[in-house]
């Protein structure tokens, strides 16, 4: 499958929530002829998809249920394991991602809110599980960010080449108001705002940019963010990728680079809202 076809794909689920797509739509790009159809129907709030081998395909709802899409139809039932998912305005169950051999071992990888003082606040979450008979099994905390706040949970997952897992932190919402350069965004002694990077265990990396600095967290890899909703590996470079909800105009689409600042909210385009 080409990845125009299957971000094409995606689209179409995200949208099957709310608005039915015809299945013979056509789509022309500058070299590809491509066909939107339907993926699935009646999911609730859909963030985030992820294709396995033998053809099943995984989808989070953001009120805290991960689904089954089987040989063309949504799985009635919601796979059981999850933990305690909060909900609430941006909060939820956000990406679902497979182990890079995930065909062997069996791992996925999903990032949530997780509930935190009495649930009135959510910090982003990862956990890893097993994927057998339909439900997770050996569900392992690996990682929990040290940031509070009601939305900007940022929440997104890659792998590299060399089996890293990069996990994307927002900003929190906090107000980019007073002294800017004072803002959790700016701040190591924090997640917020950040790209951190673990091994696929949970393990700090010991090549981490910030491993040996005083006061930072070991697990940044980059900070800066405003709240980084994409990222992808380069195929060819290896590169990292990102995009990032900005302030109204003002979204970008940076290359990821160790221990680099990316200005929020000291420097940025747009309007604040």
């Amino acid at each position: 499958m080409t990845r125009g076809l299957m971000a094409l794909l995606v689209f179409a689920l995200l949208l099957s929530g709310t608005t039915r797509i015809s299945g013979q739509t056509a789509v022309r790009s500058a070299q590809h002829d491509y066909r939107v159809a339907t993926v699935a129907e009646g999911l609730v709030q859909p963030w985030a998809i992820a294709f396995l081998p033998g053809g099943d395909v995984l989808v989070t709802e953001r009120p805290g249920r991960l689904r089954i899409i089987r040989q063309g139809q949504l799985l009635p039932q919601a796979v059981e394991g999850l933990p305690a998912v909060l909900h609430d305005r941006q909060a939820g169950l956000f990406e679902v991602m497979p182990h890079p051999d995930f065909a062997s071992n069996r791992l996925l990888y999903l990032t949530y809110a997780k509930p935190v003082e009495d649930g009135k606040q959510g910090t982003t979450a990862v956990i890893r599980a097993r994927f057998d008979n339909d439900r997770l099994t050996n569900v392992e905390h690996l990682f929990e960010s040290v940031s509070r706040g009601r939305g900007h949970y940022g929440g997104k997952l890659a792998f590299d080449k060399n089996g890293f897992l990069f996990i994307s932190i927002g900003d929190r919402q906090v107000p980019p108001e007073g002294n800017l350069e004072a803002h959790p965004a700016q701040d190591l002694s924090n997640h917020h705002g950040t790209i951190v990077r673990i091994h696929d265990d949970g393990r700090v990396p010991a090549d981490n940019p910030f491993v040996n600095q005083a006061g930072a967290k070991p697990e940044i890899w980059s900070y800066g963010h405003r709240n980084v909703q994409g990222m992808a590996i380069h195929p060819e470079t290896g590169a990292l990728w990102a995009n990032e909800h900005g302030p109204q105009g003002g979204d970008e689409l940076n290359h990821i680079l160790p221990g680099r600042n990316y200005g929020w909210p000291v420097i940025g385009y747009g309007v604040n809202y």
